[in-house]
């Protein structure tokens, strides 16, 4: 019984064990339960978002690409039918000013001969019509005389006398011999075409008839046929009268000239050269009236240019050869229209209508090509109005359609498959993994219940901890020291500490502008213009230590200044006028003085000072650069006031005016009639400070000890200011331009005597017997300068012994005799000028002075390597390797500038030639002077009208006896005058930059300088080594005559383009 009972028991506690083990399992499963069926419900919403975006983005894909491809089309065909546009716009265009200009040629060829219309004949007539019909792509041109009916007798006989020599002439022109010379057939009467040929045309009040024509006709019966007794072309000679000198177009035709200038089998090779595969070609015809005054289009029409040409030739050779199927539909206000299909460079008519499809209607572009300026041409009358109207096709779009939207969403669509199968491929292992993780968690579950109790299992598993934590701040000390650091005495900036700033409230504040000065300062040296800001600004500084100003900065050309800072002050506002008084009237002074050594333009330089009064935060921003800085709405309102201002004037706001007022200073201000408007700010009241001071104020001013710094003033004044002329007629600004202009040509001529002084040393210098006895015949002068114009000038050649013996010329001192002639010479030029807006004494002042920068560019340049050549340092040579290195150094300046450094009489040259090169200039150009049949131009033969002027009055100057002595001093031999005469002569005429001759000289030497191949050398025949050393010698003296020309050329320019206003 107990042995049963044994056995039971055993086997109830194996049922028991896999039970408990069951009940772990479905545990951890019960407790992971909510989030399985989260993962689950996840599971579903990420595949329906899978499933979404993959239609989703297959989808945009789709009309992306769609339309990105459509896009693709419609801007290639916008590019490329812009490109058929435009070049039809360019054809008409060529057309019309060709046809324009053929017809003044005609003109100008008959008044030059004294010929009388209508019997004229051109000379070289298809020479000038070939240039004309290959620009403009016509194939035929001819002239019709207009001949009136009491003209027929004479015309009749003119004609017979000169028909079959303008013949010959013609084939001569075009075959170059008379063989194949086609028989000559000349109606004596004009005539008429018709179905017989042609026949004597029905008595009219006028006739148009053909004489001269290109290319020759092969059938002279076509000479003195009257084209407008065509019915269709008789409203056109109506039309030409209206109209004038516009070019008329007809209806389109048939192409009478082919037949006439043409054979049928020349005519189609013709168009067979125009890459036209049409066997049709619709033309059009073209007309011109030839006037009988060149330039006067309300002269008589005494002939008409007529042409034709096929509207194919306008279109073909436009577009790559791939490019195909642009169609092009022309049409007129005649009821006509003609339509093209463009394939590549080929052009094909396809109809006489509109075959365009209609569904690329909405890619239409329109070129009108009824180009004209005359206002009645729209509504005459007599003629037809052209315009092209571009289309796509669909051969143009097929190579747009290359299926890429479908290949792409097929792709996309793929993707996302392939995507949502990894996913799912993703989750399944996912899912395995958890089961394991469930499994051997029930296990580890299981071994937890089986080493503690189920109470204290769940406090293991449920039990939680945390932390908690705290921070500290430090507090610094608090350091006033501000008056120290404007003292200079601050002796740490420890950042930790607190910032050293304070509060003032009751200051004044100034900005100073200096008006103009980035135009000025734009062409100065950088030496010059940091030379004039100091000068000024030292001078305000010294004005402001005697005031008991605080200079705060200056800002560029801007000068900051304050008072009540950092030494609080009642009278703040008062000072501060005074200051900016007198840093207004030194500023005056100053720029009148400096402009003799900085040149034209100085002395205009004027401040706009603006003041405002009010409360600042100043203190100091620490960090690199540390300095004391001003801040608030005081500072912005200043700046304000100041751009709000006048130039020379002293602009305040209504703060710093009541301040005034508080101190008894209502007499100096002037109230603003209008309201300024300040960024920021609105609309302001403001005022001006007058002249008001009374004998205190002038008092307080001796007592500040200003009596060396200022002279108080009306700003914008000084003594001899007003109405000074000298007795050359020049008012006090031109003889402050012509005291620079002379302090500038003493430095050059000091230079010129330095080197003849080196030079003395150590060659044999022989002077002219007789300086006296030179002339200007002497010199080569002669009254055309332009035929002086050398292709060369020869320089002197280096000589290093003289470099390096020569003196400063600084240490020079000219005769006062040589001076004195020198400021004669100047003043006398300068009154030579006109009074013109632009080719002024000022202007040549100003291309005076940026010769002279650029000389100076060019005679110390930064670029080159001024040491040993052989690149060897040479700091601690001795003495006797100084020389040598010294030879080295100014033979490389010598070869880097061509020979312009070795020669200051180039240099004086160059100079001399900017302030005469517009002498006498009336202001009118050579153009209109020439056009205008003025006596002048005239007399220099129309050609370098003005530049000729100049040269031939101021050298006549130059050369007269009151001037003996500077040309002495700068001259003394005549071989030194002619050089100084040929580099006048070419500079000033480099001035000219329209001359044809002139450019083609300069080009050509251009040509010869830089671009000639080194290999052309070795095929000259052998030449002796002086010959050799002379070539070499003129390639270097053309490279210098090239950069001689291109400095008063782009000195002229430059001051024709900067900051200059007419």
């Amino acid at each position: 019984m107990s042995t049963t009972h044994s056995v039971t028991t055993g086997k109830d506690f194996e049922d028991d064990s896999l039970s408990e083990e069951r009940d772990e399992l479905q545990e951890v499963r019960n407790e992971s339960r909510e989030d399985t069926v989260k993962i689950r419900v996840w599971r579903a919403v990420v595949t329906l978002t899978l499933l979404a975006t993959a239609v989703a983005v297959t989808y945009t894909t789709y009309s992306f690409l769609h339309d990105e491809q459509y896009e693709n089309f419609s801007t290639a065909f916008k590019q490329f039918s812009r490109t058929v546009g435009d070049a039809a716009v360019a054809n008409q265009l060529a057309l019309r000013v060709g046809y324009k200009g053929l017809a003044d040629a005609i003109t100008a060829d008959a008044q030059s001969a004294g010929e009388t219309w209508p019997f004229v004949t051109t000379p070289f007539f298809r020479t000038k019509a070939d240039v004309f019909l290959k620009q403009s792509r016509m194939e035929a041109v001819t002239v019709l005389h207009r001949v009136e009916h009491d003209q027929l007798q004479n015309w009749s006989q003119y004609g017979l006398e000169h028909h079959e020599k303008m013949a010959e002439d013609a084939h001569i022109e075009e075959n170059g011999d008379l063989e194949d010379l086609r028989p000559v057939g000349f109606h004596e009467y004009p005539t008429r075409a018709s179905p017989e040929g042609f026949v004597q045309d029905i008595p009219r009040d006028y006739y148009y008839t053909s004489w001269e024509y290109a290319p020759a006709p092969f059938t002279h019966g076509f000479m003195n046929w009257n084209a407008f007794s065509v019915p269709d072309y008789q409203p056109v000679a109506e039309a030409l009268f209206t109209l004038k000198n516009q070019t008329i177009v007809s209806n389109v035709r048939k192409y009478v000239a082919a037949g006439v200038a043409f054979t049928q089998e020349e005519h189609e090779a013709l168009h067979s050269k125009l890459a036209d595969s049409s066997t049709e070609h619709p033309h059009s015809f073209f007309f011109q009236p030839v006037h009988e005054v060149v330039g006067d289009y309300d002269s008589k029409i005494v002939a008409v240019l007529g042409g034709g040409a096929a509207w194919d030739a306008a279109l073909i050779d436009l577009l790559p050869d791939n490019v195909k199927g642009i169609v092009a539909v022309i049409r007129n206000d005649c009821n006509q229209t003609y339509t093209y299909v463009i394939n590549g460079g080929d052009a094909i008519f396809k109809g006489a209508t509109d075959l365009h499809d209609t569904k690329f209607d909405e890619y239409e572009r329109v070129v009108n090509l009824a180009l004209h300026d005359h206002s009645d041409y729209p509504t005459t009358p007599g003629h037809c109005q052209y315009s092209m109207h571009i289309y796509p096709s669909d051969e143009f779009q097929r190579p747009y359609d290359k299926h890429v939207p479908e290949i792409f969403a097929i792709v996309v669509g793929c993707t996302f498959v392939f995507v949502a199968v990894v996913f799912f491929i993703y989750d399944v292992f996912v899912y395995r993994r958890n089961e394991k993780l469930i499994q051997n968690a029930a296990k580890s579950n299981m071994i937890v219940s089986s080493l503690f109790p189920s109470n204290i299992r769940q406090r293991l598993i449920t039990d939680n901890h945390g932390a908690s934590g705290g921070s500290n701040r430090n507090a610094g000390k608090q350091i006033s020291g501000l008056k120290s650091f404007l003292a200079g005495n601050l002796e740490s900036t420890n950042m930790d500490k607190r910032p050293l700033a304070d509060l003032f409230l009751e200051t004044t504040i100034m900005f100073a502008d200096i008006a103009n000065f980035t135009a000025w300062s734009s062409v100065r040296e950088p030496s010059q213009v940091f030379s004039l800001l100091e000068t000024v600004f030292s001078s305000f500084d010294k004005i402001a230590k005697a005031r008991r100003v605080f200079k705060v900065e200056t800002v560029g050309d801007c000068y900051v200044a304050a008072t009540g800072i950092p030494t609080e002050r009642s009278d703040h506002a008062v000072v501060m006028i005074r200051f900016a008084r007198d840093v207004l009237t030194r500023m005056h002074i100053l720029t009148k003085e400096l402009e003799i050594t900085h040149g034209p333009d100085t002395g205009d330089l004027s401040l706009r000072i603006g003041i405002h009064s009010g409360p600042v935060t100043a203190g100091v921003l620490r960090g690199e650069r540390a300095r004391f800085q001003l801040f608030g709405d005081t500072m912005n309102t200043a700046s304000r006031i100041e751009h709000t201002g006048e130039v020379g004037r002293i602009h305040v706001s209504t703060e710093c005016a009541e301040y005034l007022k508080t101190c008894g200073k209502a007499h100096w201000l002037i109230k603003r009639d209008q309201m300024v408007h300040a960024k920021g700010k609105g609309g302001m009241q403001t005022y001006w400070i007058g002249s008001g001071y009374d004998q205190r104020d002038r008092a307080s001013d001796s007592d500040a000890g200003l009596g060396d710094i200022v002279h108080l003033g009306k700003p914008g004044a000084s003594a001899g200011d007003a109405g000074q002329q000298d007795e050359n007629g020049l008012d006090e600004r031109s003889l402050r331009l012509v005291d620079w202009n002379v302090e500038m040509l003493i430095h050059l001529i000091k230079q010129v005597v330095a080197r003849r002084d080196a030079t003395k040393k150590h060659q044999r210098f022989k002077t002219a017997s007789s300086f006296s006895s030179i002339n200007a015949v002497d010199v080569g002068a002669t009254f055309n300068p332009l035929n002086e114009v050398q292709e060369i000038i020869s320089l002197p050649e280096f000589d290093p012994k003289v470099a390096l013996q020569q003196v400063d010329p600084d240490e020079i001192d000219l005769d006062i005799v040589v001076v004195q002639q020198l400021r004669e010479l100047v003043s006398s030029i300068a009154s030579m000028y006109r009074a013109n807006s632009f080719h002024n004494f000022e202007h040549a002042s100003h291309v005076t002075m940026s010769v002279i920068k650029l000389l100076a560019r060019i005679v110390a340049p930064r670029e080159i390597d001024l040491s040993d050549p052989d690149g060897h340092d040479n700091s601690n040579s001795n003495v006797g390797k100084d020389d040598n290195n010294d030879d080295a150094a100014a033979a490389t300046l010598h070869d880097h500038t061509y020979g312009i450094t070795s020669d200051p009489l180039t240099q004086f040259a160059c100079a001399f030639s900017a302030l005469i090169h517009d002498v006498d200039h009336t202001g009118i150009p050579n153009a209109a002077l020439v056009k205008e049949g003025a006596r002048i131009a005239t007399l220099f033969e129309n050609r370098s009208v003005a530049e000729q002027n100049s040269v031939v009055l101021a050298w006549e100057l130059f050369m007269s006896d009151e001037f003996a002595k500077l040309r002495e001093c700068i001259c003394p031999t005549t071989m030194e005058l002619k050089r100084l005469r040929q580099l006048v002569v070419n500079s000033v005429m480099a001035t000219d930059i329209v001359d044809g001759d002139l450019k083609k000289l300069r080009n050509d030497r251009w040509e010869k300088a830089f671009q000639t191949s080194v290999q052309s050398s070795e095929l000259q025949p052998r030449t002796t080594r002086e010959e050799r050393k002379q070539q070499a010698r003129d390639a270097i003296n053309r490279k210098a005559t090239i950069v001689i020309e291109h400095l008063i050329q782009a000195s002229d320019v430059a001051h024709t383009m900067q900051h200059w206003h007419v």
